[in-house]
């Protein structure tokens, strides 16, 4: 099969998946903000934050090294393999023996026993990651995405059965332990393809993996700090129930950019890999990997930011109204922060985590002091730190990041970046105010939902047919400059 065909089915079956999370993701909020508490998914969200960290030394940055470098020796393969799973076996240990004193430090006893459990996903997810991976770079998305869908399915049953028993916060955390052994054994049943490491694990064979994932372990590190540092701050300053109630439509808007986005950026990733010696063809990767991903991204977020209390009242039901006015603006940073994400694709396919590196160590001087003062007042406070600080870097994001690497103009970047978000603004802005004359929220939702895709369709085709053409006339002209 050609590049180009196993490009369009990889992007085919990542759409597919995503569409189904998506679903798949509004249900289970839908049901389990009405079985749980927002002191439970206060709690969820401090041990996410403990996870979330752990997560970036897993692997120690090799499996991404492994998915860029183009050639690699079963000898190789194997050593990856078992480095993978002895540093995830450390990190849950280590995360174990810290329970308490993480508890201590966040100040509630009922985390220790949650960070135990939740310990065990390292090690469980390390022992098929890098089946996933090789599938991954030889862009076989069919059967990765068929088995993360179906361990998707086994985790969502098993929240809900154990949620509807009673179990509370714990339904969250015993359906990411069943996720996790489901899509290990689901990768070994589908993706080994007759592989089995090799009784092998030699520092000579990771050497050279390990300058690249060390790079790429220091910016994830700083990234996740960016990331999170608004959770770990409210679970120091704020109750579990205040937390909840702005991590809940916090992670919507998350949930938003992390179904869209891989449907493109995990193929932009190694399709870049492929061609990265090529900046012309780079260029093109990275710009229509930012379109399709603003486009399909725009419209929701608007769309979330306009209707956001009609969206927390179907989906979280009473005692989260105080998430509407937060779920509102955080949709406008989930937004601008989904313009931000394919840049990733682009650095890693060009092998430069040294960049992205040190562009996230710079954020870390800005990003705390920031939060820390947002903090004080509150999860809006908080709020509006987040949107203000993500607007601040969109421009400075380009300079440092995509220019050098693929030579994109500002002008072209900001077009591909922010066009689909004034053409959904024009098709949900009369949608909106015509809905208001309606009482009922649901039925607001329903009208405005409505009134506003046919609209945004017709204007993102309109929209959309001259930007192309102007944009083939600048690579006509650019053409002409480079020979």
């Amino acid at each position: 099969m050609t590049l180009k065909r196993r490009t369009f089915s990889a992007v085919r079956w990542t759409a597919a998946a995503g569409v189904f999370r998506a679903l798949l993701q509004i249900a289970q909020v839908a049901v389990l903000a009405r079985l749980l508490s927002p002191a439970d998914y206060g709690l969820m969200a401090m041990v996410s934050v403990v996870l979330g960290f752990g997560g970036l030394f897993a692997d120690l940055g090799v499996n991404s090294a492994f998915v860029q470098r183009q050639e690699v020796t079963l000898g190789q393969r194997s050593s990856l393999f078992w480095l993978n799973v002895a540093v995830s076996s450390g990190i849950a240990l280590l995360l174990v023996a810290l329970s308490p004193l993480l508890s201590t430090f966040f100040g509630d006893g009922r985390l220790t026993p949650l960070l135990m459990l939740s310990a065990s996903t390292f090690v469980l997810g390390a022992l098929g990651q890098q089946l996933k991976m090789a599938a991954e770079k030889a862009l076989h998305f069919r059967p990765v995405i068929l088995t993360e869908v179906s361990a998707a399915i086994m985790g969502f049953v098993a929240a809900v059965l154990m949620a509807l028993g009673g179990w509370g916060v714990y339904a969250l955390v015993l359906s990411g332990i069943v996720s996790a052994s489901a899509g290990t054994l689901l990768a070994w049943l589908f993706l080994a393809d007759g592989w089995r490491p090799m009784w092998r694990l030699r520092l000579s064979d990771v050497r050279s993996f390990l300058g690249f994932g060390t790079a790429l372990i220091v910016n994830n590190v700083a990234n996740q700090i960016n990331l999170t540092l608004d959770i770990f701050l409210g679970g120091k300053l704020l109750s579990a129930a205040a937390l909840g109630l702005y991590s809940v439509p916090r992670n919507l808007a998350l949930q938003v950019q992390f179904m869209v986005n891989p449907v493109i950026t995990r193929v932009g990733f190694p399709l870049i890999s492929q061609v990265q010696h090529d900046v012309a063809r780079v260029r093109s990767i990275y710009l229509q990997t930012l379109n399709m991903t603003a486009s399909t991204n725009a419209p929701v977020y608007v769309g979330m930011a306009f209707f956001a209390p009609e969206i927390v009242a179907l989906m979280l039901g009473p005692g989260w109204e105080r998430s509407g006015e937060l779920l509102r603006i955080l949709a406008l940073w989930g937004g601008i922060r989904s313009t931000a994400n394919p840049v990733g694709s682009l650095l890693l396919g060009m092998g430069r985590a040294d960049l992205s590196m040190k562009w996230n160590l710079a954020l870390l001087f800005l990003y705390p002091p920031a939060l820390w003062f947002g903090s004080h007042f509150g999860p809006e406070g908080m709020a509006w730190t987040m949107l203000g600080l993500m607007m601040t870097f969109f421009i400075p994001g380009w300079y440092f990041l995509v220019r050098p690497l693929c030579k994109a103009g500002l002008v072209e970047y900001a077009i591909a970046a922010l066009r689909p978000f004034v053409f959904s603004g024009i098709a949900i802005a009369p949608a909106y105010f015509l809905a208001l004359q309606i009482d009922e929220p649901v039925l607001r939702l329903v009208l405005g939902i409505g009134i506003a895709a046919p609209l945004y369709l017709a204007v993102s085709h309109l929209g959309n047919r001259e930007w192309f053409r102007a944009m083939l006339q600048l690579a006509g002209r650019r053409q002409v400059a480079e020979s």
